[in-house]
């Protein structure tokens, strides 16, 4: 069998179905193809975002929990910042997922479960669309105009048509969804430490309604220790979190992995388009994707859907695509993972030291830090409450990023 489509998007994860929606929405037929039996399963994300975020993108407000009270805990600190006004939540990862399918769905894209891609199909070095496996096991062709590539870590498509390598360094998360009735549903813990998160973090993300999502991320190969063994000590050993989860158990569990290896080269060659994780397009700075594949989606939507209504799919037209993401997240993710591969390698004394200099920043300066939003006006601001840090490799650091921050923007963008 074969089918035709004007869009054809690999990957029903958060940034496939909100290209595949803003594909269909400009009119084009558009075709989302998910391997799993259903949308939002299996939970590979922890779902921490920002509240900003999630209104821009029109998520209603009953798939998010808001949380104003935010630790960060070292070895031998703890910073804690409180906030007025909702800032940051845990989404409904389910929920949302299953939102942006139904709005998809609602533009005019088509959406097929259990559809596993197997082949490319080129032609004269053009992408034209796969072969795919379907839910009873019979193969079809489908040929699209453009095809994005939304699977997501694994990225198919751009790993069979030459565009990077499977990602060689990534962060590597093991999670509990617990029910634990004792932890305050508006506190959310990140830890540091060699002692619980070699290499990367631990977490505590309340989800409201008594369930928190307590988890561990490594960054391999920085470390070959294994996140999983990590949780129930997490649990358990931490002062500030025994009492929290005192009665608590799991009710689900989860896995996932997440580039840390920043963006890719290329986002686009004839009829092809990487969006979301296959391109790299999450933020290396705390393994934080949801937000920003979405985004990259809409993105990669959009300008498909005008390439095919101009009659031209060729990378030349695509690239569009390529400009305005860098335009929008491209210096923000280069400082991200700058920072990433400083501090994956910290010790516990050098943790301490992140942590006396965190508890010096305002708590909205530490709300822009952690959301990756970087400004000359942030950096300054830190100088301007740390001055120790103008004699120190710090303040050295902080150069390079206000170098990168005022880089000429791309050019060409439109």
């Amino acid at each position: 069998m074969s089918d035709k489509y004007q869009v054809l998007v690999v990957g029903g994860g958060p940034a496939g179905l909100a290209a595949g929606e803003a594909a269909a929405r400009q009119g084009a037929r558009t075709l989302i193809l998910e391997r799993q039996n259903e949308i939002g399963y299996p939970i590979h994300t922890s779902g921490g975002t920002w509240v900003k975020d999630m209104q821009a993108l029109n998520i209603p407000a009953h798939l998010y929990h808001p949380v104003r009270n935010i630790f960060f805990l070292s070895p031998h600190r703890e910073v804690n910042f409180q906030y007025t006004t909702d800032v940051c939540c845990v989404v409904d990862i389910r929920g949302l997922y299953q939102h942006l399918a139904a709005r998809a769905v609602a533009a005019g894209a088509e959406l097929r479960v259990r559809h596993t891609v197997e082949q490319v199909l080129t032609e004269q070095g053009r992408i034209t669309g796969v072969t795919a496996k379907t839910h009873v096991s019979e193969r079809i062709n489908v040929q699209a105009d453009v095809t994005i590539d939304a699977s997501g870590f694994s990225r198919h498509i751009g790993v069979r048509t030459e565009m990077g390598q499977a990602f060689h360094r990534y962060g590597f998360g093991a999670e509990y969804d617990m029910y634990a009735p004792n932890y305050p549903q508006d506190e959310l813990f990140l830890i540091m430490g060699s002692a619980y998160a070699p290499n990367g973090y631990a977490w505590a993300f309340p989800r409201g309604n008594g369930r928190v999502r307590l988890g561990v991320g490594v960054i391999h190969p920085d470390s070959e220790n294994d996140a999983r063994s990590y949780l129930d000590s997490v649990m358990r050993d931490i002062p500030q979190l025994a009492t929290r989860f005192k009665g608590a158990s799991p009710l689900e569990y989860h896995t996932g992995l997440f580039p840390s290896e920043g963006v890719v080269d290329n986002f686009t060659r004839d009829g092809l388009i990487l969006a979301g994780d296959a391109g790299g397009h999450g933020s290396t700075l705390v393994g934080e994707g949801i937000r920003f594949a979405i985004y990259s989606g809409q993105m990669a939507g959009d300008v498909a859907a005008d390439a095919i209504k101009r009659g031209d799919t060729s990378v030349g037209q695509l690239r569009t695509f390529d400009r305005r993401w860098r335009t929008r997240f491209g210096r923000d993710m280069d400082i991200s993972y700058m920072i990433n591969k400083r501090i994956a390698a910290y010790t516990d004394a050098q943790w301490d030291s992140g942590l006396d200099l965190l508890k010096r920043l305002t708590p909205m300066q530490a709300a822009q830090l952690l959301r990756g939003d970087y400004s000359a006006s942030l950096v300054m601001g830190i100088l301007a409450r740390n001055p120790s840090l103008v004699a120190s490799g710090g303040k050295r650091f902080l150069d390079l990023m206000l170098e990168r921050i005022n880089k000429p923007a791309a050019a060409g963008v439109e």
